[in-house]
């Protein structure tokens, strides 16, 4: 796939869980959360400084294979409902940095670093 992307100029719409191979496709990254992008960004700039709290929670899961705690914060609270997504922002019942605005009104992409980021709280 990466031949034919380099030698056809192709672009290609690739859909993955997988961070490994999605480090590997991929030159510019769009991460999802019920539906609703959160964070879109260069590869790089996504797997060096993630700005979105679920972004940050992706890279987390990563196992750490060299045993070497990274401060791992555990995610609390329960994963809604995709068919009936809370108000606001969709990640808000399990992010350590939601608000009173996070709950009451959807956050639009915005530039952050090199980084677009739905999250009220984006630097």
């Amino acid at each position: 796939m990466k031949e034919l992307q380099n030698s056809l100029h192709l672009t290609y719409l690739f859909i993955s869980h997988d961070l490994a191979i999605i480090d590997h496709i991929s030159d510019h990254i769009g991460v999802m959360y019920l539906g609703r992008l959160c964070e879109v960004a260069p590869k790089r700039a996504l797997f060096s400084n993630p700005q979105h709290p679920y972004t940050r929670l992706l890279f987390d899961t990563i196992p750490d294979l060299s045993l070497q705690k990274r401060g791992r914060q555990p995610m609390e609270g329960e994963v809604p409902n995709p068919i009936n997504p809370p108000p606001g922002c969709a990640f808000h019942p399990r992010c350590p940095k939601a608000h009173e605005r996070c709950r009451a009104e959807a956050p639009v992409l915005v530039k952050s670093d090199d980084s677009y980021v739905a999250c009220h709280r984006a630097k």
